[in-house]
């Protein structure tokens, strides 16, 4: 299609499913997903690029070896944005999105751009199976975890360790001041229950709240200590934190983790260990000061003087958006 014709097209979707409410990408012919004369045009497109990037470099580092070579989940995947990158890079692609009007604008830019390695299917991810989907070498799980409620949030991440052989990236909301405990196959999980759409919305409504979860009032965010357990206890070998590349505006209490799928490894030199099971964290679990930097702390006045500003900042936001979740 020439410019004009993309820009009808985009237009008709636009028309039958609303605007793109996030992802802005590069459809040809000087068209994006957003028209260029979008408030928010030049947002969307640095915001959501960098964090793609971001993803992507992930993917690239921990696989070691070609996009080409994988096959890819994106799990909740919104517009696409994601899943549409790597399989432009040539990986195998499965998309999955439970709202009609994202999955539908995701349809659109494949059909724009002849990906026929990238498969979209509506569902919801909670349905998600070996047998229904098969295996992945990456699983994207990108700001999905926390939209979903106990139970289903311990059966979720089950059955994405089934599904994913090598790597999983999960973007996430955490919980900082928990104030809910479930129990799941005799372990406790703590978190802060979150509220997704008022009691008395309507089905409808709750599918119009793009950002916001499929079906249920409520979800339970994880605290870090009680969402790196649980990935220990679905399978996952070890779990890291990206610290670069950079998040940008990253809030204190959202996390990029990415979990391996290894293999267990018994030790040679101390192998009394073996037999020790591994420890698990705490809630109560704190990292605590080396003598020098108590030391810093004193000599620099103590208290928030010794914080950079911005981590003050955000640790305020933070306070004052639990403040609103505790009276809502």
């Amino acid at each position: 299609m020439n410019s004009k014709e993309l820009k009808q097209a985009r237009a008709d979707i636009v028309q039958q499913f609303g605007d793109w409410s996030a992802h802005n990408l590069y459809l040809g012919e000087d068209v994006y997903t957003y028209d260029q004369t979008h408030p928010k045009f030049a947002d969307q497109l640095v915001g959501h690029g960098t964090h793609l990037r971001r993803i992507v470099q992930i993917v690239s580092d921990i696989t070691k070896q070609p996009l080409s070579q994988l096959r890819a989940l994106d799990l909740a995947c919104l517009e696409g944005l994601y899943g549409i990158e790597l399989a432009r890079h040539g990986a195998q692609v499965v998309g999955i999105e439970g709202r009609e009007a994202s999955i539908e604008k995701a349809r659109f830019a494949k059909k724009v751009l002849a990906l026929d390695n990238l498969t979209l299917t509506q569902d919801d991810v909670r349905n998600l199976s070996v047998e229904k989907y098969g295996h992945f070498d990456v699983v994207l799980c990108l700001g999905i975890l926390y939209h979903l409620d106990a139970p289903d949030v311990f059966h979720f991440v089950e059955r994405m360790s089934d599904v994913c052989t090598r790597v999983a990236i999960i973007d996430t909301h955490v919980g900082l001041v928990p104030n809910q405990t479930h129990t799941y196959k005799g372990r406790e999980y703590h978190g802060w229950s979150f509220r997704e759409h008022d009691d008395n919305a309507s089905p409808e409504a709750r599918l119009k709240a793009l950002w916001a979860s499929l079906d249920n009032e409520h979800s339970f965010w994880l605290t870090r200590p009680s969402l790196f357990n649980l990935l220990a206890a679905s399978g996952f070998t070890s779990v890291y934190t990206c610290q670069y590349p950079v998040p940008l505006g990253q809030w204190v209490d959202r996390d990029t983790l990415v979990a391996i799928k290894g293999d267990p490894q018994a030790l040679l030199s101390t192998p009394t260990v073996n037999g020790v099971p591994a420890p698990v964290w705490t809630e109560d679990s704190e990292v605590g000061l080396h003598p020098s930097q108590e030391h810093q702390m004193k000599s620099s006045g103590g208290g928030l003087r010794a914080f950079p500003r911005r981590i003050i900042r955000k640790g305020l936001n933070v306070i004052k958006r639990t403040r609103r979740q505790r009276t809502s």
